[in-house]
Order: structure tokens, then C-alpha cells, then sequence
């Protein structure tokens, strides 16, 4: 048996390395550590696929059993940090897609997501049932799918019965929601394959609530993920304020915010250009992105508003930390170099160091990206 699971697992990585090459990639099975392109501690994945300065670390699985998914999302997390780079995991249980894993997303984006949902919102509106339960289905699935991505968790293939069960293990969805997802699958399998199922609007309901938090919610996380710093500021001051404050100063901060999204709106209408800085200080607006963010967050139930803050309060401590190993690392580089005889090594750092180092070093008021070259003519 243990024979016969390594043979179909090497005839995988083959039929896979086949197709990966056909499609114009460089392909290196079992690679050894100094062939990867970045340090992995000592991790060997089953290949990597090279094309146009990006690649692919993959590893592949006979069975969905036994699979540490915790440990591979660390992994995916570190392979994600190298510009161009994904971490994949590929199993003989995986759904059928009609592309080859990593060379194309077959899923809808978060937006494209919503529309659905809005879609199969008026169907149940119609009181069309069915229709609206099926459709909802593939809606669910697809935002289980994206948010398996967004959080580098390999599994976006997986059966669906196996994302559902990894995402609630990771903490992603409640006991309440894994149930009430368990539940519908049940009744959205009797449907699929053409038995009568007696589907009633509350359970239609329940389900289409489920969605609708899920699809809220992590579209909210994902976009204050990918804030700028200044932007994750002005955010954080914001939910500080709305947090701590009483009802009627919740509801009068939630006005403010629909003012100010209506002044964006005139803004875009009259001049056809959100980025007008100067117009937008004079208005005391800031980005239509953050604040689309607040006044979704302002919307939240007392018991959503917890599990917010929760997780907020420990993303915003991560992003910090994140923040203060840069700094130190910047300021390591910096002092090896300014202690240094030689400016060699400045033609390897980024324009922030460069610039801390001409103001360290020739006192200049207005420091740019060209002090390397500046330097080396000043100094040769």
C-alpha cells in the first residue's frame, strides 16, 4: 500500500512538472535547499515552477488526511513575503478546474462577489427559493475560496466539506456558522442531485445572513490589511473614538461619515478626480476607501463590533511589531554602513536608507534617491 501511495504520488508531481513545462515554465522536482530562490529552513517542497520573474513552490498530496495545515499556512505566509512568488498545495482530492494550479484565478474577486450576492438577494425577494438557495451556494463557496487565498491557507481547492472543516479549525468561522454551513450542505446536496427537498424561507434566510456576514466581514479585514500606514492611522483613531463612545456619539460619528461620503461623491461628480488633494483638506475628507471602511464598521452589531475589535486589536499589534523589526533592521543596515570606510554596499539598499544616509552624512536638507551616485562622484 505504501508502495502503491508513492507511485501515484511521483506519477502526480510528473504529470503536473509535464504541464508546468508545457505552459513555458522552468521546473525543478524535489529541489534541493540550494536551488531554491530564498531560504524555506530546510523545507525541500515536491517542485518549483519558474516564468517571467515569478514561481512557484508546490507540494502535493495523495489524501486530504494527515495535512498540517497550520504548518503550510506559515509556509504559504513566508513564500508570499518574495515579490512574485506563491505557495501551492495540490491534492489528488482537489476540485476540477480547468486551469493548472497558480496560472490563473478562477475565482470571482470580492467585488465581483458582492454582485452576486445582490443578485441572489432579489431572487429571494421574488420568493424564488431554489434558484436563490443554489445560487447563494456558489456565492458561499467562492468567498470560502477567496478568503483561503487572502489568508494564505493552501486549501482553495479543497472539497468543499474539507475547506468548511480547516477554515473553522484556523478560527476563520464559529461554531454557530460551521454548523449552520454543515446544515445547508446537506440541503443544498438533496437539491443538487434532483430530490425534492422541502426548503423553507427561514432556513433560506438564515443561510442568506451567513453570506452576508462572511462577505462583509472579510472584505472589511482584507482591505484594512492592505492599508498605507497613513491610512491604517487615521482608521485606528477613528475606531478608537467610535468604540469607546457612548450611543448617541456613535450615531452623531456615523452621520459624519455619511456626510462625508456624500462630499466625496460631489467631489467626484463636479471635478471627475478623488485624488484632489488640496479640495479634499479643505472638506476634511480622507480616502473614499477608509472611509467606506469606517462606516461599514459603524454598521456592525454589538456582538459583531466585538469580534471586530478582537481582531483588529490583534492585527493592529501584528502591524506594529511587523513595523518595529523593519525599523530595527533599517536601522542595523544603517549603522554597519555609516561605521563602514567603504559605500559599496549602498547600491544595495532602498531609496528610505539611502536617503537617512545622506542626511547622516552630507547634513543635506532634502535628501533623494540619487545619493549613491551622488556619493560615488563626490568621493569615487
Amino acid at each position: 500500500m505504501i508502495n502503491n501511495t508513492k507511485t501515484i504520488h511521483d506519477e502526480k508531481i510528473k504529470s503536473l512538472a509535464d504541464k508546468y513545462v508545457s505552459e513555458g515554465f522552468h521546473v525543478l522536482i524535489k529541489p534541493k535547499t540550494d536551488e531554491l530562490p530564498f531560504d524555506l529552513d530546510n523545507y525541500q517542497p515536491d517542485m518549483i515552477a519558474i516564468k517571467n520573474n515569478s514561481g512557484l513552490v508546490i507540494e502535493v498530496r495523495t489524501s486530504l488526511r494527515r495535512i498540517s495545515v497550520e504548518r503550510l499556512q506559515a509556509l504559504a505566509e513566508e513564500v508570499s513575503t518574495h515579490p512574485g512568488w506563491r505557495f501551492l498545495l495540490v491534492t489528488l482530492e482537489d476540485i476540477e478546474a480547468k486551469s493548472l494550479p497558480g496560472t490563473s484565478e478562477q475565482l470571482p474577486s470580492w467585488q465581483e462577489l458582492t454582485d452576486r450576492f445582490d443578485q441572489a438577494h432579489k431572487l429571494i425577494e421574488n420568493d424564488e427559493i431554489e434558484p436563490a438557495f443554489l445560487f447563494m451556494w456558489s456565492i458561499f463557496e467562492g468567498v470560502l475560496r477567496r478568503r483561503a487565498i487572502d489568508e494564505s491557507i493552501p486549501i482553495e481547492r479543497f472539497p468543499f466539506i474539507g475547506l468548511l472543516r480547516h477554515l473553522y479549525s484556523l478560527g476563520e468561522l464559529s461554531i454557530s456558522q460551521f454548523d449552520l454551513a454543515q446544515a445547508c450542505f446537506e440541503v443544498r446536496n438533496r437539491l443538487a442531485h434532483g430530490y425534492i427537498e422541502n426548503l423553507t424561507l427561514p432556513v433560506v434566510h438564515n443561510f442568506d445572513n451567513l453570506v452576508r456576514e462572511l462577505l462583509a466581514e472579510w472584505k472589511v479585514k482584507l482591505a484594512i490589511s492592505q492599508f498605507s500606514s497613513e491610512d491604517l492611522a487615521a482608521f485606528r483613531a477613528w475606531f478608537a473614538e467610535f468604540d469607546a463612545a457612548a450611543w448617541d456619539k456613535q450615531q452623531e460619528l456615523r452621520g459624519n461619515l455619511i456626510h462625508k461620503q456624500s462630499l466625496l461623491f460631489a467631489l467626484e461628480l463636479l471635478t471627475g478626480d478623488l485624488r484632489n488633494e488640496t479640495l479634499k483638506k479643505i472638506l476634511n475628507v480622507n480616502d473614499e476607501q477608509v472611509i467606506n471602511i469606517e462606516f461599514t464598521v459603524s454598521l456592525l452589531s454589538p456582538e459583531d463590533l466585538a469580534t471586530f475589535r478582537a481582531w483588529f486589536t490583534e492585527f493592529d499589534a501584528a502591524t506594529w511589531d511587523k513595523q518595529i523589526e523593519k525599523d530595527v533592521a533599517q536601522q542595523e543596515i544603517l549603522s554597519s554602513i555609516t561605521d563602514s570606510p567603504t559605500l559599496e554596499p549602498l547600491t544595495d539598499l532602498d531609496s528610505w536608507t539611502q536617503s537617512l544616509i545622506g542626511v547622516i552624512q552630507l547634513g543635506e536638507e532634502n535628501p533623494t534617491e540619487n545619493y549613491v551616485d551622488y556619493l560615488e562622484e563626490k568621493y569615487g
